[in-house]
């Protein structure tokens, strides 16, 4: 085994031994720092025209540049964020594809990326149990050049991090709460309800049926509202009797 190797699995030995995430981080850093990386960040992405900023785990992007990129709301035209959309393989920053760094603003985003030390870097999409995508972003200050080895290092190493950090929050308030109206709406709809219907059976007018679906919908960082099912019961929001039950009252 190379000094190399061993340095990475010696990592992934003492992953759940930190005091905090921090010293996680620090760590994690170190190590990928032979790589000629600085800087990363673990996020879930947005779907919709939700902000990226609530979805962040953890963040060691220079944070002058986060805070532009989340007022600029840059997630949307960036071309390395929009290449994770379609793919679920790890990729170089500097391979995304022709038809994502051509989209307008791509190419001024990755200036401004490079002028706050971000030139290149190496994304991993991951498992969250909060977010439908999640990824690890590794960034460098100069151009990326991985062998196969070292980038099969950083997708174990972006692995066993996102997971001790995911069970390290796992205790937490889950993010973005449904309200019991907003669990009522999702279940009726989710049993084929119209929003008419719905207002009926709650008794609420379709307009506010129709806020609490949008609402529901930007909690739990859903696309439509299968996924808002799918993600509410990963969250524990609903159950599956409860739906059950409502399917059942609908046929």
């Amino acid at each position: 085994m190379g000094a190399q190797e061993k340095t990475v699995f010696e990592f992934i030995e003492r992953v759940d031994n930190h005091i905090s995430i921090d010293h996680l981080l620090d760590d994690l850093l170190q190590v990928v720092g032979d790589f000629g990386i600085e800087h990363m960040i673990y996020t879930g992405l947005p779907v919709g025209n939700n902000s990226i900023d609530p979805l962040v785990k953890t963040n060691r992007f220079p944070q002058e540049w986060w805070n532009r990129y989340v007022e600029l709301d840059y997630a949307k035209k960036d071309a390395v964020c929009q290449q994770v959309y379609s793919t679920m393989s790890p990729f170089v920053w500097h391979d995304v594809q022709p038809g994502f760094t051509s989209r307008d603003g791509a190419a001024r985003i990755a200036g401004e990326a490079a002028e706050h030390g971000l030139v290149d870097g190496y994304i991993v999409p991951v498992f969250s149990r909060d977010e439908w995508l999640s990824a690890i972003s590794f960034a460098a200050p100069k151009r990326l050049i991985l062998s196969q080895k070292e980038r099969g290092a950083l997708n174990l190493m972006a692995i066993y991090t996102s997971s001790a950090i995911e069970r390290r929050q796992q205790k937490r308030p889950a993010r973005g709460k449904l309200s019991t109206r907003e669990r009522e709406v999702l279940l009726w709809t989710s049993a084929g309800k119209s929003c008419w219907d719905v207002s009926v059976i709650l008794g609420i007018s379709e307009k506010t049926v129709r806020y609490h679906t949008a609402q529901i919908r930007t909690k739990l960082n859903a696309t439509n509202t299968t996924h808002a099912v799918v993600r509410a019961l990963q969250q524990g929001e609903i159950t599956l009797g409860q739906l059950a039950e409502a399917l059942g009252d609908f046929h």
